[in-house]
């Protein structure tokens, strides 16, 4: 069946009658992981900054251009045409100084700057590209958009070191003449939530003169070189956390902790020798849009000239890339760092409860197919196979708990792997995420006991 639009939530902008009372109210679905998305005060931090930049320019008789005359609501064109501008440039600049890398590039959307990437690339003949099974849509789209024959582009295992170094040597024993390979991997996977072993990616990499491309899209804002201890599943809660959540930064958006960079500044990977490129993209923690490329100063020039969706969209409007300066301010300061401490917590409390319950209903309905999966990061799944039964457990939490979950489905995932995908955030309050796991155990044990008994029965 064809998919539609879900009914969206009342809002300040809507009469109270025209969305239904029943819709689901608890966050637990979307990527903004820090509330950086929903907060007042990062709101009115961007329109602070916004109107300093833009507020209309006294002298009408100063030679300096008036800045009524610049574009404040659309970049009015490409990058290379009249949509450049220096708050673009310098924010370039301050990017690439954040994630060590010689340069960086603008683009619309992560999506925008996979698909670049993949497409333009130089491949010759006897190139290869190799990629995690499991990488986002957009990387795949970028290879099919590309120059690469499809019988040059390989799959391993996912997160399979093994199997990756398999792949490079047969690649490598099938080439006569001299190739270039390109491996491409996320540090934080979308739908299993789980860590890429980055740096035996790397070294593995550097060993045969390889580059890797990494995809940052859900690293960035969750991880850092200050909570490198959260890139590991840890079942221990580390004691009650005050209050329900963090939604108010009034007194804490100041000082410099610079966290919250992603998964390779946490491992301290970013200057690795085989990292070719970076993509960070800011709609997920940093609550806003667009995405940015990390990479030397060469690739970044070939893209400007070669990349599609560079070169052919409207570059970001200036409140846009004001919204992604001002994200990074708060991301990497003690905002930041106060809200990954949230998010973590919540990560541990939901798994040590629905690890716990699972083991207990797997006591009493001993083939139980439900499956957490082990992942560390805010991104937590449990495996219901089959879409129906997936489909039910989040009916039932949608309208009897009102909590916005969503099931993911085949062929979105291998069949048998359909899952509920929950996201722990800052702005989720510890009461929601207890009655969120009581339901959801609930849910599972009303799916268990009727195919139990079809079991016992069979046997009979």
């Amino acid at each position: 069946a064809l998919r539609s639009l879900m009914p969206v939530q009342n809002s300040q902008f809507q009469r109270s009658s025209d969305a239904p009372s029943s819709l689901p109210t608890i966050d637990f679905a979307s990527n903004d992981y820090l509330g950086l998305a929903r907060c007042r005060d990062q709101h009115n931090l961007v329109q602070s900054v916004y109107r300093q930049l833009f507020s209309p320019v006294e002298n009408s008789n100063s030679a300096k251009p008036s800045v009524r005359q610049q574009p404040i609501l659309g970049a009015s064109g490409s990058r290379l045409l009249s949509g450049d501008s220096h708050l673009a440039r310098s924010l370039e600049v301050n990017l690439a100084q954040v994630h060590n890398r010689p340069a960086t590039l603008l683009f619309n959307s992560g999506y925008d700057a996979n698909l670049s990437i993949l497409s333009s690339l130089p491949y010759a003949d006897n190139d290869a590209v190799v990629m995690d099974e499991l990488v986002h849509n957009s990387l795949v789209m970028g290879m099919r958009m590309g120059r690469l024959k499809k019988d040059r582009v390989f799959l391993f295992r996912h997160n399979d070191v093994m199997d990756l170094a398999r792949v490079l040597e047969e690649i490598a024993s099938s080439c006569s003449s001299l190739s270039s390979t390109l491996i491409v991997v996320e540090s934080v996977y979308s739908m299993d939530g789980d860590i890429a072993p980055l740096k035996e990616i790397l070294d593995l990499a550097q060993s045969i003169g390889a580059g890797v491309t990494v995809d940052e899209a859900h690293g960035l804002g969750v991880y850092g070189h200050t909570n490198v201890q959260d890139l590991t599943v840890n079942q221990k809660n580390n004691g009650p956390l005050h209050g329900n959540g963090a939604n108010s930064d009034r007194d804490t958006i100041c000082g410099k902790i610079e966290g919250g960079t992603g998964v390779l500044a946490a491992l301290d990977l970013e200057s690795h020798p085989a990292l070719l490129c970076s993509i960070h993209t800011f709609g997920k923690a940093a609550g806003c849009h667009g995405a940015v490329v990390a990479g030397s100063s060469t690739l970044i020039s070939y893209l400007v000239n070669y990349a599609r969706p560079f070169v052919y969209s409207t570059a970001l409007p200036p409140h846009s890339l004001i919204s992604i300066q001002q994200a990074y301010y708060s991301m990497m300061g003690p905002v930041g760092e106060r809200r990954r401490r949230v998010v973590f917590q919540w990560v541990r409390l939901f798994r040590e409860e629905i690890t716990e319950g699972i083991t207990t209903l797997k006591k009493g309905f001993p083939d139980l197919d439900f499956e957490l999966l082990p992942s560390p990061s805010p991104i937590q799944a449990v495996v219901v196979p089959g879409n129906e039964r997936c489909i039910s457990v989040c009916q039932h939490l949608r309208n009897v708990g009102k909590f916005d979950v969503y099931p993911i489905r085949t062929p979105t995932v291998l069949r048998g792997k359909e899952r509920i995908r929950i996201i722990l955030h800052s702005h989720n309050r510890k009461d929601d995420v207890h009655t969120l796991t009581k339901m959801l155990l609930q849910s599972l044990r009303r799916l268990a006991i009727p195919r139990h008994r079809l079991k016992v029965a069979s046997k009979l």
